[in-house]
């Protein structure tokens, strides 16, 4: 929360303003950790298919320090949880957020 309040503006809610390095910002009251971010990376270095890479980290899983995972923006729209889908529709989506230094 910190790091977008203080370090970033504010996009809207809508990812086709996404640009490589911009955060996608979740809030989740009623978590014990209820800020999330979320940062596009854009094509992979890594996977052949897609342009739409987004890049997070778990927090700690199962009593565990948790892991970096990777999924493509398309993926998200379409998850089963949608507290995670970034849409305008989610009010858990706050929205896009590009660092004050890009």
């Amino acid at each position: 929360k910190t790091l977008v309040n203080l370090n970033a503006r504010p996009l809207g809610r809508d990812t086709r303003a996404l640009r490589l390095g911009d955060l996608l910002y979740f809030h989740q009251p009623g978590q014990r950790e209820p800020d999330h971010l979320m940062v596009f990376v854009g094509r992979s270095h890594f996977e052949s298919e897609g342009d739409d890479w987004v890049v997070y980290h778990t927090g700690p899983l199962d009593g565990g320090p948790g892991e970096v995972r990777k999924v493509r923006l398309s993926t998200l729209v379409l998850l089963p949880a949608p507290r995670w889908r970034p849409l305008a529709s989610n009010p858990a989506f706050v929205g896009v957020f590009r660092l004050s230094i890009l």
